[in-house]
């Protein structure tokens, strides 16, 4: 897409999310968070349809009232826990896979969302992720508009890994149910989107050899406070040496931070005695809980409310992740903190290669704790090529994409 920041005339977009966006907690949320702004302050109108868990306390009204900031029509529904909603998704799963299964609306939210949407007009629809599939696909058929697609994963791959990476059978159970049926429906999700925006480049070339030609590259957005606040001078020594900030709880993550504490931070501390490690994410896993515990010199920070303090008390940022697809929300954030970067593949696939030469990378234990160690010794980033470097790779992140994403899309209506 032709990089142009000029303004563009409001368009109308019903938006349907798979995942309630605020608070953003973890990369998939920050990543759509900060989508819906750049979106709002590019020059669109906003309809927003997302879903969250219900856990019997309802939406807290200033996670609504957030909501209502970026979207001028918003529904948020509640993906319960019931038995009768158990029911239904079990018997949807015949056809759809259960992520799916649990958004598609009842009778009585359909027709509140079909009320407001009339009223509204939109004049495209917007696909977040494969799983408002259902809902989705139906209004852009209701009002004879152009679907556009925002994929996060090959998801039917993604899913697959994550099945075969599940430390608890119940884990395990609960990832396998969203399996049938959602290679046809991702398939079939591209097949009707005028443009399928990727996350990730990678991915979009895995489609590209599939046939679909409509492909366009869509990467985080980084927020215009968010940035500033990672960038701003230090006014004190970083606390640790080293960090990973991630959400402890999908199996890729639990399967990286667990090879980090047992077959890299040993080798480290082996050498350097001294050395802190901080592990910061939401929801740590009983695994990683456990880990840290057994661990020297290594301190959990369980649902920090902030990121950028923890992107900005470390010396060396690292991302030890192996499995997955689309693009590591987290390392896009590590390229605005002050620390050095190490990261193994997995960590930086999807990204340009410019972006990607950001980071030391190392995929074997040995590797990944001499690149830590040489990233420590060079000490902190400074005027010079890696600044630069760093500069540049940040300019791909910038919220004028958002601009570009909308007269992409008003080109096709």
């Amino acid at each position: 897409m032709p990089r142009n920041s000029s303004a563009v005339t409001v368009m109308r977009i019903a938006y349907f999310s798979c995942q309630m966006p605020y608070p953003a907690t973890h990369g998939g949320l920050v990543d759509d968070w900060a989508r819906l702004n750049a979106m709002k302050a590019a020059g669109a109108d906003l309809a927003l349809v997302t879903w969250y868990a219900e856990q019997g306390r309802g939406l807290p009204q200033a996670h609504v009232d957030a909501l209502r900031g970026v979207a001028s029509v918003v529904h948020a529904l509640p993906i319960t826990g019931s038995w009768p909603d158990r029911f239904k998704r079990l018997a949807r799963l015949a056809r759809w896979p259960s992520h799916v299964a649990s958004r598609i609306p009842n009778g009585a939210e359909l027709a509140e969302i079909w009320r407001s949407l009339d009223a509204f007009k939109p004049q495209a629809v917007w696909q977040d992720a494969v799983y408002p599939a259902w809902l989705a696909q139906a209004a852009a058929a209701r009002y004879g508009v152009p679907l556009f697609y925002r994929s996060h994963n090959i998801e039917h791959r993604y899913m697959r890994g994550q099945v075969s990476r599940a430390t608890s059978w119940r884990d395990r159970i609960a990832w396998s149910l969203n399996l049938p049926h959602l290679k046809r429906v991702e398939f079939d999700t591209w097949r009707k989107a005028r443009v399928a925006f990727d996350i990730s480049m990678d991915d979009m070339h895995w489609w590209r050899e599939q046939g679909f030609t409509q492909g366009a590259w869509l990467p985080p957005l980084v927020q215009p406070e968010k940035a500033n606040t990672l960038l701003a001078p230090l006014d004190h020594e970083p606390e640790f040496d080293v960090a990973y900030l991630g959400n402890l709880r999908t199996p890729n993550n639990v399967e990286g931070v667990l090879w980090l504490l047992k077959e890299v931070w040993p080798r480290l501390l082996q050498q350097h005695p001294a050395l802190r490690l901080q592990v910061a994410g939401s929801a740590p896993s009983p695994a990683i809980v456990q880990a840290v515990a057994e661990s020297r010199n290594v301190v959990l920070l369980e649902n920090p409310p902030d990121v950028a303090p923890v992107l900005r008390n470390a010396r060396v940022l690292v991302n030890p992740i192996f499995g997955g697809s689309g693009v590591n929300v987290k390392s896009v954030e590590m390229l605005y903190a002050p620390a050095r970067l190490v990261s193994a593949p997995q960590g930086v696939a999807g990204l340009p290669a410019h972006v990607a030469a950001c980071f030391a990378i190392a995929s074997e234990p040995e590797a990944f704790a001499q690149a830590i160690e040489r990233a420590l010794q060079a000490g902190p980033l400074a005027d010079g090529e890696d600044l630069l470097a760093r500069q540049r790779a940040r300019a791909e992140f910038d919220y004028a994409r958002a601009g570009e994403v909308l007269r992409l899309m008003r080109s096709h209506l």
